[in-house]
């Protein structure tokens, strides 16, 4: 090993590999973490949904509830320190707005997407900007009140669409939008003009996801102070603009924190020397680059392949069909196929639709302990 190569390759940056690095680095590792792109948490509101979720469904220690509670605990506080808080916990439940006019029960959310819960406020208001595709107020509107009465609140909604801004004739997108307010300052303060007499009486705003994909929270909360309103964001139709935020932001504070970031990147295969691996080989530029490293985390998605083999100088298939406890991967006779490969994410299949950024997170952390100890340390580091 030279001492640029990392002691912990993660592959994957969804939630699962994003919350696995920074919890390896935590541990003292050198981490590098590679990928082709982002996980599908930017396509939506990224929230975590934990009701129903212990160590029966994730299979990985006696421990379960502890580890869950301290995944949670670790990624509350990543995404604080990265400028993108979220609020909730694990025993609590809220209600977040959706583009669609429904209600999504969450745990977690992002702070500027948590307000929306029709239990905390009495009117609010929709605003949309006119020329803007994929956004419809008085639709969302509409279909919020409605819900709302079902589920007994006494929550009103109304719709709102206001001009274009600076004379913007041609169709608007949510990411055109965001990127001018991250760079005009003078285009935000012609939003914050426009949408201010559309609120009224109102408590709560809630807005398309438009406001900037390299905001902070107090970047936010600025908004905010201008608006003189609460307010909430909803993840239009992908790409999500407070996802890509989130993206951005954790990004950032990962490379902070130490980790090598390497995107754009396919990984062709894993490097095997028997019963380990020690490594990946990158298709970067030119020619393929290898990476080398004590323990591995596949963090890469459910469609990834990785870990099957049929070549045929092999005499049988290698080929990944469940994980352990410690997040090994281990075959259809049960044998751990790789001792210091540990997997997370939707890779493991194995649970909830609804479960899958809470199982990204816990996983990923568990991971990265498991890698820190099984991996790393039996290396001899």
């Amino acid at each position: 090993m030279t001492g640029n190569e990392p002691e912990v390759l993660v592959i994957g940056e969804g939630l699962s590999g994003i919350t696995a690095a920074a919890a390896a680095q935590s541990q003292g590792s050198h981490v590098t973490l590679v990928s082709t792109g982002p996980g599908t948490f930017i396509l939506g509101t990224a929230s975590l949904d934990l009701r129903g979720l212990d160590a029966a469904e994730v299979r990985f220690s006696e421990h379960g509830p502890q580890t869950i509670q301290e995944a949670i605990t670790f990624f509350l506080e990543l995404t604080a320190s990265a400028g993108c808080a979220y609020e909730g916990s694990v025993r609590e439940r809220r209600l977040v707005p959706t583009i669609m006019g429904t209600f999504q029960e969450v745990s977690l959310a992002p702070v500027s997407l948590w307000k929306g819960d029709p239990r905390s406020v009495e009117k609010a208001v929709i605003v949309g900007i006119e020329n803007m595709s994929g956004f419809d107020p008085n639709f969302v509107a509409e279909r919020l009140s409605l819900h709302s009465k079902q589920m007994g609140y006494s929550t009103s909604y109304r719709g709102v669409t206001v001009q274009a801004l600076e004379n913007d004739k041609h169709a608007l997108t949510t990411t055109e939008i965001a990127t001018r307010l991250d760079r005009d300052p003078g285009y935000r303060a012609a939003v914050v003009a426009a949408f201010t007499p559309a609120i009224k009486d109102a408590q709560l705003l809630i807005i398309p996801g438009i406001l900037g994909m390299n905001s902070d929270d107090d970047d936010i909360r600025r908004f905010e102070d201008d608006i003189g309103c609460a307010v909430c964001e909803l993840a239009t139709l992908p790409p999500s603009v407070p996802g890509l935020r989130l993206l951005r932001r954790l990004e950032r504070r990962l490379a902070e924190l130490g980790v090598d970031v390497c995107t754009g990147f396919s990984v062709q295969k894993l490097c095997m020397e028997g019963d380990r691996c020690t490594g990946a080989v990158l298709d970067t530029p030119g020619r393929p680059r290898t990476i080398y490293a004590d323990a591995v985390i596949l963090a890469a998605g459910r469609f990834s392949q990785l870990l099957d083999d049929d070549s045929p100088d092999m005499k049988t298939s290698r080929r990944a069909s469940s994980f352990n406890r410690e997040l090994q991967p281990v075959n259809n006779d049960g044998l751990v196929m790789a001792t210091n490969v540990f997997e997370c994410g939707s890779i493991l299949r194995k649970f909830e639709s609804r479960h899958g950024n809470a199982i990204a997170v816990v996983t990923g952390y568990h991971a990265a302990m498991q890698a820190n100890e099984r991996g790393v340390h039996y290396a001899g580091r």
